[in-house]
């Protein structure tokens, strides 16, 4: 159990990035050439007993930097857009209060970004998680497939446009790894219903809501009650997950 919700939250976690905001953004010299540096709401089941005769519980889940990175890489593995520059070097990092993410690069629709990411995490509400993009540093390039640009030329693309790309390919990533796991735990539901997750390029926000549906999979009925999210903290190591049972 421990460690799918740990999967489950890490990834919700790096799908998003580690951004900024648009004041510290210029892409003032892009150019054709070059472009340089759900809301799902999901209420848990009524127990079927009374819940005094159920184990209440208040966990704190530690994940390293490492078991992120490998978040990461699984993320990458399930789609082939996303990339890590150097499998030796670190992925995610601590950044102040907050987490940062490097080291990668997204094909994002034929622009091909670098980008270094610094994120905010904050709890919107129980198993309401949303990441803020506080600052971003991007190299962009024109990919060898200018075709896959479409209809977009860019010239005129602004950093929220840039970010939204980069977002979509993050999320898919994540849902991707998601699914994986929970194949591989026989478990019968989609990633978009375990960690529902919609970006907002208008103010630089990637919302997420955790199903705790997924802890029926993974504990007897009864014995415990409803598992829900409830906190982050970004520490020199890694992260920290809260974990509690209703009150």
């Amino acid at each position: 159990m421990k460690k799918t919700i740990n999967l489950l939250i890490a990834a919700a976690i790096l799908a998003c990035g580690n951004l900024a905001s648009a004041a510290n953004f210029d892409l003032g010299s892009v150019s054709a050439k070059d472009v340089s540096a759900l809301s799902y709401d999901k209420k848990a089941p009524v127990p079927q007993q009374d819940p005094d005769d159920l184990i209440g519980i208040d966990l704190t889940v530690r994940l390293p930097f490492k078991f992120l990175k490998n978040a990461v890489e699984k993320m990458a593995a399930s789609d082939k857009r996303l990339t890590i520059l150097d499998a030796a070097a670190p992925v995610v990092s601590k950044s102040g209060e907050y987490l940062k993410i490097s080291n990668i690069r997204v094909d994002a629709g034929g622009i091909i970004v670098e980008p270094t990411l610094t994120l905010k995490i904050s709890m919107e509400g129980t198993d309401k998680v949303a990441i803020l993009i506080k600052k971003v540093q991007i190299h962009a390039s024109m990919g060898p497939d200018q075709k896959a640009m479409g209809e977009i030329d860019p010239a005129t693309l602004n950093q929220e446009e840039i970010m939204q790309k980069v977002m979509d390919v993050m999320i898919s990533g994540v849902y991707g790894a998601v699914n994986a796991k929970l194949k591989a735990k026989n478990i019968p539901m989609k990633a978009e219903k375990v960690i529902a997750m919609k970006y907002d390029k208008g103010t630089w926000i990637l919302h997420s809501t955790v199903s705790a549906k997924v802890v029926q999979y993974l504990i007897p009925a009864g014995i415990v009650g409803d598992l829900h999210l409830t906190g982050f903290l970004v520490t020199s190591t890694g992260m920290n997950v809260t974990v509690q049972t209703a009150e």
